[in-house]
């Protein structure tokens, strides 16, 4: 037992130092890429979102996954493209033409392949526009980036440190009740010095806002856990060392950037 507990805990250890360093490099030059906009931006929420793509098609089509993933990759290339060129009309075209070919090449797992193509291509393309607002857009997106990244850490901080009741223990047996309310309380917390800094107040619907937006994050944690245990594997893939894929960091991300797109554009939040 003691044996078993100390090889654990080696595993553990010896995890960690790859997931420190990749978080080092990672967190830099995504602050960077959101930072200095179009391209940089761009490029890097591209390069992301068709290793997603090909992450999950991976899952849900085995045998045919690299030609799916191209195909979605070079739609969503082309319906960012039109996006930043103003030909916003005809968006909907290369990513049903993407969703349709992930549907038809992947047999029993049709639905859930044509969705991952459509769910990763609308985040990634409510993201393009969030970052591209006037005055805004970069203020949008560092308040999303930290707030979803506030609500991993105060998840698993506030998780570990008080345990309880499991959250959803038939998708995500580490989660618990207490980790969602501490991940919600750090991404009110990140509304707060967001409006603070950038207003000079705090805007309490942010603040409500961002906690309601915790709870989405959590969603997709889960949304995605559900789909690699369905599939029986442990990472969506092993492309960041110590993380796993990169489904596994931005699935929280990816149920929030649509969600915020939704209250930004059609409900009229404003940051400021």
């Amino acid at each position: 037992m003691q044996s078993s507990e100390a090889e654990r805990q080696k595993d553990n250890n010896s995890g960690l130092m790859p997931r420190v360093l990749s978080a080092l490099v990672m967190t830099p030059v995504a602050i960077a890429a959101v930072w200095f906009g179009s391209p940089y931006f761009d490029i890097l929420l591209f390069l992301f979102s068709a290793g997603m793509m090909w992450e999950w098609s991976r899952m849900c089509a085995a045998g045919h996954y690299n030609g799916v993933s191209v195909v979605a990759a070079v739609a969503l290339g082309v319906a960012m493209l039109m996006q930043v060129t103003g030909q916003e009309e005809y968006i909907v075209m290369p990513i049903a033409i993407s969703v349709i070919i992930a549907a038809a090449r992947s047999g029993r797992n049709w639905l859930l392949a044509g969705f991952g193509v459509l769910y990763v291509s609308l985040a990634a393309l409510t993201a393009l526009w969030l970052r591209n607002q006037d005055g805004d857009g970069l203020l949008i997106i560092m308040w999303l980036f930290f707030l979803v990244w506030a609500t991993d850490t105060g998840g698993y901080a506030f998780g570990k440190a008080i345990g309880g009741p499991k959250l959803a223990p038939r998708f995500s047996p580490k989660k618990t009740w207490a980790g969602l309310v501490g991940g919600m309380a750090c991404a009110g917390l990140i509304g707060g010095l967001v409006t603070y800094f950038s207003a000079d107040a705090i805007n309490w619907t942010i603040v409500v806002v961002s906690m309601a937006l915790a709870i989405v994050a959590q969603i997709g944690d889960l949304g995605e856990s559900a789909l690699k245990r369905h599939f029986k594997v442990k990472d969506s893939s092993n492309l960041i060392p110590g993380h796993g894929g990169l489904l596994d960091r931005a699935d929280g991300m990816l149920s929030v950037f649509p969600i915020a797109f939704v209250m930004i554009c059609f409900a009229g939040l404003a940051l400021r």
